[in-house]
């Protein structure tokens, strides 16, 4: 099974084609270990041994931006332990407690660094980090299906939103447990069919020190609704709260004060989809110290970035052009942009662009005109470097520290040098993109792989497998 031919489209469909050439099709009375033996240990390097699976990065930028810290094992104890590296030096050094609190407890620490919001007994807690003393913030009702999630620290620390799950309603049905496969166990799990109930949300404030829960006076439909962002609004008196409705054709943004007084800011709706994208148009990202906001919308028929007043009022479209943003990266206020991934000309391809908060729209290609492919980057909390990786689907991802906006590779920090010794053992051919004619001036991409020693004179067999999802793009 040495062979193989790959077409994949976009657009709703999926088309897999692999082959074999004639002289690796087993004839009828041929033993089917002569090409099973030859498939069979492939197979399981790429999926039981992971040999074609490439090394990762885990490096957390510290808050200051002037380094980042990266767990490793050490090759004589087999015992990981976090170390810090100069971001410009590249110095390596022990990390110290604040770094490991910092890493180990990430959102749930509070501003002062001295508490942390946890989950016990389903219920939520703060605990302080010296004398490890516990405060229950929650009691979870005896004769319901409830849970707590998403718990965020006000930036004054004196209060904690979080948003509460009830899903005594909503049905169960049965599933297997992997088990013993001549007796696998069963188990009940709740489950909201389409158009059956769905989980009750709403959203508490409650002090760090405890107390009662003020509960926000969201306008929930009877059908019920999805919650998005909520997160505290650039202050400690309102929070933000975004809803998404039942059916997914409207999208609001409302502040709630302490008070129980609400103001909607944001508002839209689309009878065909107004929260598409697999979650990339939810969420806002405030700016100017909250007097301003930029949300990412498909309103006007192209995924765009908007500015909007902290009142509600569109100021300006940041991101203009017949093309969509593929995801939001970082806004850096203090130079004045706003970063994102798009692919103006080549849909197949993610590279890094940026535009001026000032509404001007000037496009700026950031990502290296010479590196085709998809980018991808983690920024430091300055916006002014990045972990960037570069890969594409011939070439295993490369990691590496770069200064922005020039691009300068401070260093490389994964090469994923023998994995790609690898791969050039097996690739015979470059992945071909193309682009098919389905009719009505309807192109899609597409994607072909040829076999070893392909002749072109030839016809070989392919195996078709076919998957619809509008937002689901396979062809990269």
């Amino acid at each position: 099974m040495k062979n193989h031919l790959a077409i994949t489209c976009t657009t709703g469909f999926l088309i897999l084609a692999m082959g074999l050439d004639s002289q690796s099709l087993p004839a009828q009375d041929e033993p089917r270990s002569n090409w099973v033996e030859e498939a069979l240990p492939r197979l399981q390097a790429v999926y039981e041994h992971g040999e074609f699976q490439p090394a990762g990065f885990d490096g957390k930028w510290l808050p200051d931006s002037s380094g980042y810290t990266i767990r490793e094992r050490d090759p004589e104890t087999q015992k990981r332990s976090l170390w810090r590296y100069g971001a410009q030096s590249g110095e390596r050094s022990p990390a110290d407690q604040q770094d490991k609190r910092r890493l180990e407890q990430g959102k749930r620490l509070s501003p002062d660094e001295n508490h942390v919001v946890d989950f016990q007994k389903r219920n939520l807690v703060v605990r302080d980090l010296k004398s490890g003393e516990q405060i229950r913030l929650t009691q979870r009702p005896g004769d319901r299906d409830v849970s707590y999630r998403d718990p965020v620290w006000s930036p004054d620390g004196k209060h904690i939103a979080f948003i509460e799950s009830d899903s005594t309603q909503v049905r169960q049905r049965s599933v297997l447990v992997p088990s013993d496969p001549s007796y696998p166990g069963v188990r009940d799990v709740r489950f909201a069919r389409v158009g059956e109930q769905i989980p009750a949300l709403r959203v508490g404030v409650v002090a760090s020190t405890g107390g009662d829960v003020r509960w926000l006076p969201l306008e929930v439909p009877e059908e019920g609704c999805y919650l998005g962002q909520v997160d505290w609004a650039e202050n400690s008196d309102q929070v933000l709260v975004e809803t998404l409705s039942r059916f997914r054709d409207t999208r609001e943004f409302t502040l709630y004060s302490l008070d129980g007084q609400s103001t909607r800011i944001y508002s839209e709706t689309n009878p065909a989809w107004a929260v598409g994208s697999q979650g990339t148009n939810s969420g806002l990202n405030w700016i100017r110290e909250g007097d301003a906001f930029i949300v990412v919308s498909e309103k006007d028929g192209w995924r765009h970035a908007f500015l909007y007043s902290r009142d509600g009022d569109e100021i300006a479209v940041l991101t203009p052009g017949e093309y969509d943003i593929i995801d939001r990266a970082v806004v850096d206020e203090n130079d004045g942009w706003f970063y994102f991934y798009a692919s103006p000309e080549n849909a197949t391809q993610k590279f890094l662009y940026r535009v001026p908060l000032d509404g001007t729209g000037r496009l700026e290609r950031i990502t290296p005109k010479d590196q085709p492919g998809s980018h991808d980057y983690d920024f430091s909390p300055n916006a002014d470097l990045a972990f960037h990786t570069f890969s594409t689907l011939d070439s295993p991802p490369i990691i590496e520290l770069v200064e922005l906006p020039s691009h300068r590779v401070l260093r490389v920090l994964e090469d994923q040098a023998e994995l790609r010794a690898k791969m050039e053992r097996v690739i015979s051919h470059l992945t071909e993109f193309l682009q098919l004619d389905i009719g009505d001036g309807i192109s899609v991409d597409a994607l072909m792989i040829k076999p070893k020693n392909f002749d072109e004179t030839k016809k070989y067999p392919v195996f078709v497998y076919v998957y619809g999802e509008p937002y689901l793009q396979t062809v990269l």
